[in-house]
């Protein structure tokens, strides 16, 4: 972790799956400064609580910011002093996304902007953002607020030097047991005895876990050039076989 001592790292949408990963992997490190910067209270509250008591030698380098990528002035407020920051807050439920695209295109497009933009005001020397696999020939609302966000990325690259600001992208898979995702969903269904709900058996879904998901960023971190997007070779499988395969775990 050489290149984080002393360092101060921000994550937005920290609350989230991929945010407690790199608390786990960080936290006990030589990393001066962890920031999560989230819009629910609960979930910092919640968090606060846990890493409190779980790691309570090194708990002072984690700090808490409420506030919106949608408001470029809080993210102002969370960006002074930064070294480093991972891009992960998003709106990524299909749904959702589907039923109101225009809040998708405000999180995801317009937050990415209003991110990289205070990035490089308060120099920030490297951004990594989170994309989805599902940002390649989108089909749904989802995707194509990923894939814009994919194109301000790229774009705000070529407008900034990348000796004082690089921005790079990953793109992930489907990562398994992360919050809202279907495995853990299928568990619950399992244990109250429930039929597993699938909207279309043949769906192709590539899967990765968590830790690879974090190894992927600190990839891209440690050897991308600004305006690169990475993607990771991952396996695939349908729902169908997705669904059988936690029901065999679940039975043994």
């Amino acid at each position: 972790m050489g290149k984080f001592k002393d360092k101060t790292l921000l994550i937005t949408g920290g609350t989230g799956s991929f945010g407690n990963a790199v608390l786990n992997r960080f936290l006990e490190t030589d990393i001066k400064e962890i920031r999560v910067f989230s819009r629910d209270e609960l979930k910092q509250d919640n968090m606060r609580h846990e890493y409190q008591a779980k790691y309570p030698n090194v708990f002072y380098k984690l700090k808490f910011y409420i506030g919106d990528v949608r408001d470029i002035n809080s993210i102002r407020n969370a960006m002074y002093g930064v070294d480093y920051v991972y891009h992960a807050a998003a709106l990524k439920q299909v749904p959702s996304c589907e039923f109101f695209p225009i809040e998708a295109v405000k999180t995801n497009v317009l937050g990415t902007e209003n991110v990289l933009t205070a990035a490089i005001e308060c120099g920030v020397k490297r951004v990594v953002c989170l994309s989805t696999d599902k940002a390649a020939y989108p089909v749904n609302a989802m995707g194509t607020s990923k894939a814009m966000m994919e194109k301000v990325i790229v774009a705000k690259s070529r407008t900034v030097d990348p000796e004082k600001t690089s921005i790079m992208c990953t793109r992930y898979g489907n990562v398994l047991a992360s919050r809202g995702s279907v495995v853990p969903l299928f568990i619950n269904q399992i244990k109250e005895g429930n039929p597993l709900t699938l909207t279309e058996p043949s769906m192709t879904r590539f899967v990765m876990t968590l830790e690879e998901a974090v190894d992927l960023v600190l990839f891209a971190f440690e050897n991308g050039e600004s305006g690169d997007i990475f993607v990771q070779k991952a396996p695939a499988c349908t729902i169908e076989i997705l669904a059988k395969a936690v029901k065999e775990l679940f039975r043994a």
